[in-house]
């Protein structure tokens, strides 16, 4: 039994496409998708179409609920016109209903029992949230990863990934969310993350997805990283209007797929320092014109240097 596990795929359809493309050779009988599918690429309703036709089982991510409270109304207000969620209402305005009913209707989590394997418990961020990040605290050259990415350390009173692991039933958990592929076992169970399709931030541009074997009564993982064409994604942000109409966050969506690095939340550190030099404390959305002085001193060529 062969699965392929991917995550993370953000609106990039050229990169689905490439993995979709290199997972022919390995013939795998399902695909599981782990969630945050169309938010930050050109291409959000073509990938959620292309996904659909898979018959995958797939999850929502905490990037997929936030496109779902931000078409039913329920979203923060400040989303609705501050210049940082722009490339939020870019994306939000190519969605059409089918499509939210579809995601809508897709579960947080997931249990996978397959005949005759370990079943596998399926989830974005952790089991607990789909907006939490698991980490393999006893993997350092994967920590270091995080580290350079910038990802914050565990949050204070959260289980470590031993803990997470040994509450569940299942002996084998995928996870998404922080765009760095990993793997770490604990007393003959494991976690997995594939990294990302869309936007890996481990400082490798390719479009990054796992397999899974199950051989000998265990499941084995390979990880893959596929390179693609770019170029075409880097003329779908023009083209289609999400750069000029999404603002900072969209050029640091594209800055991320041509680097591999996490530039979207590079730029927002950048800002929550302006905002704090200037005396505001911020929940999550800067001013505009903080904002907007953000985008316009960030070192944008800092990290393509990187």
């Amino acid at each position: 039994m062969r699965l392929a596990i991917l995550a993370d795929v953000h609106g990039n359809l050229p990169a689905l496409e490439a993995v979709l493309d290199d997972m022919r050779a390995y013939a795998p009988q399902v695909i599981v998708v782990a969630g945050d599918h169309l938010s930050g690429g050109p291409y959000p309703l073509q990938t959620m179409r292309r996904l659909w036709t898979l018959d995958a089982k797939m999850i929502r991510g905490n990037a997929d609920e936030y496109m779902l409270a931000l078409a039913d109304g329920s979203a923060p207000p400040e989303w609705q016109g501050s210049a940082q969620w722009a490339v939020m209402r870019w994306i939000g305005a190519q969605l059409d209903a089918p499509l939210l009913a579809g995601l809508r209707a897709l579960p947080e989590q997931r249990t996978i029992v397959l005949p005759g394997t370990a079943p596998i418990r399926v989830v974005h961020g952790s089991p607990r949230s789909s907006r939490e990040p698991l980490y393999p605290d006893r993997t350092p050259t994967r920590m270091r990863d995080f580290a350079r990415a910038h990802i914050p350390a565990q949050a204070r009173g959260a289980p470590s990934l031993a803990q997470t692991l040994a509450a569940l039933d299942e002996p084998l958990l995928v996870c998404g969310h922080t765009h760095i592929p990993w793997q770490q076992a604990y007393d003959g169970r494991l976690a997995l993350n594939p990294g990302s399709v869309g936007a890996p931030i481990n400082r490798d541009p390719r479009a990054q997805y796992a397999l899974l074997e199950w051989a000998e009564g265990r499941w084995r993982v390979e990880h893959r990283a596929v390179p693609y064409d770019v170029d075409r994604v880097r003329a779908a942000y023009t083209r289609s209007g999400l750069l000029e109409q999404g603002g900072g966050f969209a050029r640091a969506y594209l800055c991320n797929v041509e680097t591999g690095q996490n530039a979207p939340w590079f730029l927002v550190q950048h800002a929550y320092a302006l905002a704090r030099e200037a005396g505001i404390e911020h929940a999550g959305t800067v001013p505009d014109d903080i904002w907007n002085r953000a985008v316009k001193t960030f070192d944008w060529k800092g990290v393509q240097a990187k």
